[in-house]
């Protein structure tokens, strides 16, 4: 009995899913056309998603929009000049900076300023910095790399 149970067709149940999806297939399609030939649900879909685009006017002046275009193009033109004329200034400005700073570095080095090493890391010389009354990054570095290595 267990047999038959298992291998029968749905009957009912295979019936009821039948009608819906037979009523779905003929509904959504009639749904459709009734929702979608309102003509503002058709302009607004076609608005958003821009089915159509439409060519000017024949209406509009032509000349008017070549000299509105002429103008755009003029003003952006105009801007792009100052833009490369602010870029060059920077440029400039940053070469004078440049200029400056090895200038005074060979001036350091001549008036022998400088430090062997570079000033960079003269703060780590200086005394009690590393708990070592005097000791260099290097010394303390040595110093350490033997006691490990023991």
């Amino acid at each position: 009995d267990e047999h038959n149970n298992a291998t029968m067709v749905l009957g009912r149940k295979g019936l009821r899913m039948e009608a819906y999806k037979f009523g779905l297939y003929i509904s959504v399609p009639i749904l459709a056309s009734i929702i979608f030939n309102e003509p503002e649900v058709q302009r607004r879909c076609a608005d958003y998603f821009q089915f159509l685009k439409y060519p000017a006017s024949p209406n509009t002046n032509l000349r008017e929009e070549f000299e509105e275009l002429a103008k755009q193009r003029a003003l952006e033109k105009e801007q792009r000049a100052k833009y490369a004329e602010e870029v060059k200034k920077m440029q400039d400005n940053a070469r004078k900076s440049r200029e400056g700073r090895e200038a005074a570095l060979k001036a350091a080095e001549e008036n022998g300023q400088q430090e062997q090493g570079g000033r960079w890391r003269s703060w780590l010389r200086w005394p009690g910095r590393l708990g070592g009354g005097g000791r260099t990054a290097d010394a303390s570095s040595s110093e350490s790399n033997q006691t490990t290595s023991q």
